[in-house]
């Protein structure tokens, strides 16, 4: 029993540890706060069940990091701590009766809105502002004054003359984040997930006057190192903040008891998606600052103050149909079509069911009643079906024997939860293989975007890869809002991807399963496209980085009459499938590297063909035939999985080009 639970413990550990690392450095949270708080209650209930010299370190007990490796640094005066949370006005009620039994008495509070951002520390000295940090991992902060000077909403000096740190929240407003998603749509860029993750993101731009155009701004709450401010209560110093020009939300209630306290949080629970940014909770303090000081802390955070925690709303609807997406690569994705509510701010009309098995999982019917909720307040996700409240002779939904585009039927994946449609003309697919042929990592080609290929596949300009490189330029230059203009640039960046080198050429077509690193390793090992054709499944698993499954696909790809017909109306286009590698020097020879992060002097394609050129080899992932991982800034979870093995060594940009020499 006592093993066993140790094991549940160690997955816990490891899960959280790897949610903390989205969370925290990448900005990039995958499930809601109140699911990560019930996997950290339930650690806490299994790890008090060990003796105390068997629990060992616990992800518990530290406060989360946002620090970048390489970052400028600088030291908080006094730590920034996080909050205990609460969900429930039950729980919330528990920790005023042990607070006012600690005391002897009822203390009063205040209840702040606790917004939905992202912390902040500024640090003036005889009333300058000296320098704005992240809060890092509580003790040092992350350096982003030039960010922070771009706000104009923070002032840059106040009358108070000893040192004292300013502590507050920075986020967008929530119409800004959307016309920024707009925009980034629009750009083909990645969308953020939330306000949130976007504010982080945007404090930490290299570049302020990227920053500035992200509308960044801030509400500040407290302030640490003060002694000498002559203020006793939070509630004053809250009025003291926004008399030196700080912007506060200006939404707090001092309480007397527990009733007035919840009052604030259900007001504010209803009312919350009327403010013009987001809020997750109510956070409730001592108001009494000295206090305050006299109850402390634990070893992560206050015990005079708690988060109230909103619970993610859930709301009913109707199941009015599933269609099914057919991706790139043929993956036939199912998606719920719902009867629109409004939830958590937005309306919702459509959410993700991600393969067969959910479908089955969740025992949908059409027209269902089912219960939904945003994943993080993010993303639609249907939670349940209600049979009680289902049709008699409702239909069950049925996954597709066939593609619902082309009709070929489909194939399930090795791992048997993924169907995929093995008709590589299928007309479903044929816009995204083009959008991934055209792309940054592949060809890229500049200018041939989403939009475009849309519009060439309507106009039966393009009906596969090869004629991109026979379009008619004459008659691109007369579509609505395009031009000679636009015509000929696009020529120009087609005309320029014909000197890609075959492992882009590789990587462009699109075959399941191989990466950029992948068909890198394939065109250095067989040199050219004509080699890998003839090369047997057992030739292909001994190259680095290709396993069985990746063979398997190989073979299928190039077995098919249809693919191979393609290969050669590209070559005959001028496209390169025999690889050339410039050796400059044997300085990285037999090492292995992988980057993870943004560089500061090369971007990661460019880099990567540097330690080709120098005789070192770029490897996938993070295992103990790894040598060095390179590290820029926001690494990936690869410096985690990195920091466990011994034998690899973490390592800058800088150190690189050393070794390099």
């Amino acid at each position: 029993m006592n093993d066993e639970l140790k094991r549940e413990i160690q997955r816990l550990r490891a899960e959280i540890e790897r949610h903390n690392l989205l969370y925290y450095e990448l900005a990039n949270p995958s499930i809601s706060d109140y699911e990560y708080d019930q996997l950290a209650r339930q650690l806490k209930e299994m790890e008090a069940l060990l003796e105390a010299d068997e629990r060992g370190k616990s992800p518990l007990d530290k406060v989360g990091s946002d620090l970048r490796p390489g970052a400028e640094t600088i030291p908080h005066l006094q730590r920034m701590y996080s909050l205990d949370n609460s969900y429930s006005t039950e729980e919330l009620e528990q920790w005023c009766t042990k607070l006012a039994s600690e005391l002897g008495f009822f203390p009063t509070l205040t209840a702040e809105l606790k917004i939905d951002g992202f912390s902040i520390n500024l640090y003036f000295e005889n009333g300058e502002l000296g320098h704005a940090t992240t809060r890092g991992d509580g003790i040092t902060g992350e350096v982003v004054t030039p960010n922070i000077l771009t706000l104009s909403s923070i002032p840059k000096s106040i009358s108070h003359l000893s040192p004292i740190e300013i502590l507050g929240e920075i986020y967008i407003p929530v119409a800004d984040f959307l016309k920024l998603n707009e925009e980034r749509q629009a750009n083909e860029e990645k969308a953020f997930a939330n306000p949130r993750n976007a504010a982080a993101g945007s404090i930490k731009l290299k570049n302020p006057e990227e920053a500035k155009k992200r509308h960044l701004n801030a509400i500040f709450y407290s302030v640490s190192n003060s002694p000498d401010l002559p203020l006793q209560r939070q509630s004053k110093l809250l009025a003291w903040l926004a008399e030196q020009g700080f912007p506060t939300s200006g939404q707090f209630r001092v309480c007397a008891s527990y009733n007035e306290v919840r009052e604030f949080c259900d007001h504010w629970e209803n009312e919350r998606y009327g403010l013009p940014y987001e809020i997750d909770g109510v956070v409730v303090k001592v108001d009494d600052l000295a206090l305050q000081k006299r109850l402390g802390f634990t070893a992560k955070s206050p015990k005079w103050a708690v988060a109230f925690k909103f619970k993610p709303e859930e709301k009913e609807t109707h199941l009015l149909e599933v269609q099914y997406q057919v991706g790139r690569t043929g993956a036939v994705t199912p998606v719920a079509i719902l009867e629109p509510v409004y939830i958590s701010g937005s309306t919702v009309s459509r959410a993700t069911l991600h393969n067969e098995d959910e479908i089955k999982r969740l025992d949908l019917h059409l027209n269902d009643t089912v219960r939904i909720i945003k994943s993080g307040e993010i993303i639609p996700k249907i939670l349940t079906a209600i049979p009680a409240k289902r049709e008699p002779n409702a239909v069950p939904v049925g996954f597709p024997a066939n593609c619902p585009v082309c009709s070929s039927q489909l194939e399930r994946d090795e791992e048997g939860a993924i169907s995929y449609c093995p008709n590589a003309s299928c007309p479903a697919q044929l816009q995204r293989r083009i959008e991934h042929f055209a792309s940054r990592d592949a060809m890229d080609i500049s200018g041939l975007g989403t939009s475009l290929i849309a519009r060439l596949l309507e106009q039966n300009m393009i009906a596969g890869l090869a004629d991109i490189y026979r379009l008619d330029y004459e008659a691109l230059a007369q579509l609505d809002r395009f031009g000679e203009k636009s015509a000929e640039n696009l020529r120009n960046s087609i005309e320029a991807s014909k000197a890609r080198n075959f492992d882009r050429v590789l990587f462009a077509l699109g075959i399941r399963y191989v990466g950029s690193v992948t068909a890198r390793h394939l065109a250095e090992y067989f040199g050219t496209v004509d080699e890998l054709l003839i090369a047997g499944e057992e030739t292909l698993a001994r190259v680095p980085e290709v396993g069985s499954k990746i063979a398997l696909s190989l073979k299928a790809w190039f077995g098919n009459p249809l693919n191979l017909k393609l290969v050669e109306k590209l070559r005959a286009q001028g496209l390169r499938f025999s690889y050339e590698l410039r050796r400059e020097s044997e300085t990285l020879a037999g090492k292995t590297f992988l980057l993870t992060g943004s560089l500061d002097n090369y971007d990661r394609k460019t880099m990567e063909e540097l330690i080709r050129r120098h005789g070192g080899r770029i490897v996938s992932g993070v295992s103990t035939s790894l040598n060095y991982l390179v590290v820029g800034a926001k690494p990936g979870s690869k410096l985690a999985k990195a920091q466990k093995l011994p034998s690899v060594k973490i390592i800058s940009e800088i150190e690189l080009l050393e070794l390099i020499g």
